[in-house]
């Protein structure tokens, strides 16, 4: 029987998502309540986004695909862009987060936290 090696392993579990509040929660989970309050071009390109993440191995994937940046503010946070006019706000949701003491190791996250959905301008 072969063998398989961990290069050989596709993300053998997607990331786990979870939501700031029940709102977010309704329009990530929801594409008639993503296009409501997105619009018809932006509500899909969010659940294009999420699956994209939901399919990564770590968050930092995205980043390293050209779909995401480590946030200016804060480095434990990730903000994923969505389309010209949105973008997503991460935070790795594990407790304690991976890596040593005041650096997260992006590349062990696999529960992350959807804070906020905002105008990509907005800060």
């Amino acid at each position: 029987m072969p063998t398989i090696s961990a290069a050989d392993k596709v993300n053998p579990m997607p990331i786990q998502l979870a939501f700031q509040d029940e709102n977010l929660r309704k329009v990530c989970e929801s594409t008639v309540s993503a296009k409501r309050k997105y619009g018809r071009l932006a509500g899909p390109s969010l659940h294009a986004r999420l699956a994209d993440l939901k399919a990564a191995d770590s968050p930092a994937d995205l980043v390293e695909w050209g779909f995401a940046e480590f946030d200016q503010a804060s480095k434990d946070r990730i903000v994923i862009f969505v389309d010209d006019c949105y973008r997503i706000l991460i935070a790795a949701n594990h407790k304690p987060p991976p890596g040593t003491p005041g650096q997260l190791d992006w590349k062990q996250v696999t529960r992350v936290k959807i804070l906020s959905i905002e105008r990509g301008n907005e800060n």
